[in-house]
């Protein structure tokens, strides 16, 4: 049996450097360090990895969904050029004041992800996030969470995993 199946990844301050505003183009994407080399790690570990983020910028109209969507497949290339594999962004593009229920730190894309991936066993599945929300996201779908930052990354953790399953 799979101990690890499924982990959800925060976007912004997890794969990529978080900005006092917004990423409006891919220059302006920068990779965590070694996020590129976790992700790769990860995607040997787990059966599928999903990425959760919150867009609010689409739904102030700073960005446009294709916008966003260019930028993702920028980022989604660099990630299989370095041998990582993600199997599925889901993003919402909400603003804080609406009422909607995909907006971390309500579980929305989690769910849509359990609709779209039936088998996959929370038991055995992370998020990793950088803020509050994320976690509280995670946690409201009884997933491990585990919180990241400039110090503790993405890389980090997945040293720390790596090293655990030697």
């Amino acid at each position: 049996m799979h101990r690890f199946d499924t982990l959800f990844l925060d976007r912004d301050g997890v794969i990529n450097k978080k900005l006092d505003g917004y990423v409006c183009d891919f220059e302006s994407f920068k990779f965590m360090p070694d996020a590129l080399m976790a992700i790769s790690k990860l995607s040997k570990i787990f059966k599928r990895i999903f990425i959760v983020t919150n867009q609010q910028c689409i739904g102030k109209k700073i960005l446009s969904p294709g916008k966003l969507s260019d930028i993702h497949n920028q980022m989604l290339s660099e990630i299989n050029r370095n041998s990582g594999v993600i199997t599925k962004i889901y993003y919402c593009p909400h603003l804080i004041n609406e009422s909607c229920n995909c907006r971390k730190p309500k579980n929305g894309m989690i769910q849509q992800a359990l609709f779209d991936f039936p088998e996959i066993n929370v038991e055995n599945s992370y998020l990793i996030g950088d803020s509050d929300s994320d976690i509280e996201a995670g946690n409201s779908m009884n997933l491990s969470t585990i919180k990241v930052d400039n110090k503790y990354t993405l890389a980090s953790w997945t040293r720390s995993l790596t090293n655990i399953n030697c």
